[in-house]
């Protein structure tokens, strides 16, 4: 799938979510009995622990439900695999508040590449209902896994612009967040959090909310981890956005979606990474952990 294909399937993907729920009306909840299908809000799933973020709809409505717990069982499903022998089993717990739609965020290991299936189990007053949904496992990911060594880019910085909206198209950027390269944060002795994300022009709807969270966590803990946005597009951004013509960070990056996440341990690696929308409940722990020098361990 090439990149801009794949652009394509993600963003419609959390459309689907995002515009389902816009206008309807409060007063006519979903009728319990009807299918409940989970969407799958990632671009890549690799061998390894995985970031499984859902999506839940019922009857073209998403389902927005903060006291909801999922179940997730996991059958591998490619030559050799057995669809009714379970694999794993984990939980997704809600992770949509301040998002424009629910999300139910799971973390999973996977032993091997290939075709799978999570069976999605969601309580209703009825009885529990399940779906299954398709998931397509890779060896090795496109973007940059936890690990890795960050890539060490030479993103814009305040120093370069005469303006901070010739660099974000953030409508109320936070300057601290545009002092410094990818490559002078990995020398700065420090551990950093880099957001690559298009406030203005972010079609999942997701990358305001994201800013906002990490602005929150940058007044906690700026003292002792750096924080960076790197705008997805270039300066004119619509007219950029109009020609899918991204910042060369995002390319160096090998990103071919957005919004994406990483923390960054003092020494330059990645502990971990988070794609689309996030949460303060989800991002503080990971980075409370990241400021005291500890293993980061990521958890719903």
């Amino acid at each position: 799938m090439t990149r801009q294909h794949l652009s394509v399937f993600l963003t419609a993907t959390l459309l689907m979510l995002v515009v389902a729920g816009c206008g309807q009306p409060a007063a006519a909840p979903t009728p319990a009995a009807l299918p409940i299908a989970p969407v799958i809000a990632a671009s890549e799933l690799v061998v390894g622990v995985n970031r499984l973020p859902f999506g839940l709809l019922q009857g073209g409505v998403p389902l927005n439900d903060p006291d909801l717990t999922l179940d997730v069982t996991l059958y591998y499903v490619g030559p050799g695999g057995d669809r009714t022998k379970p694999v794993a089993t984990t939980q997704a717990v809600y992770r949509g508040q301040g998002l424009p739609v629910g999300l139910y965020v799971a973390y999973a290991t996977f032993d091997r590449a290939g075709g799978w299936e999570a069976e999605i189990t969601i309580p209703q007053t009825d009885g529990p209902q399940s779906s299954r949904i398709r998931l397509d496992v890779s060896e090795r990911a496109f973007a940059p896994m936890v690990g890795d060594r960050a890539i060490p880019v030479q993103n814009l910085t305040a120093a370069d612009v005469p303006a901070l909206d010739q660099l974000t198209s953030d409508p109320r950027p936070d300057p601290d967040f545009y002092q410094m390269t990818i490559a002078e944060a990995m020398k700065a002795g420090k551990p950093f959090v880099v957001s690559f994300a298009t406030p203005g022009y972010c079609q999942t709807a997701v990358c305001a909310p994201n800013m906002a969270v990490l602005k929150q966590l940058k007044s906690e803990f700026g003292d002792r981890v750096n924080f960076i946005h790197v705008e997805v597009y270039p300066y004119p951004f619509g007219e950029s956005f109009q020609q899918a013509r991204m910042v060369d960070a995002m390319k160096e990056w090998n990103l071919r979606t957005e919004p994406w996440t990483f923390l960054v341990d003092r020494d330059g690696i990645i502990q971990a990474r988070y794609e689309g929308g996030i949460t303060f409940a989800e991002l503080r722990p990971a980075i409370a952990q990241l400021a005291e020098g500890q293993p980061v361990n990521p958890a719903p």
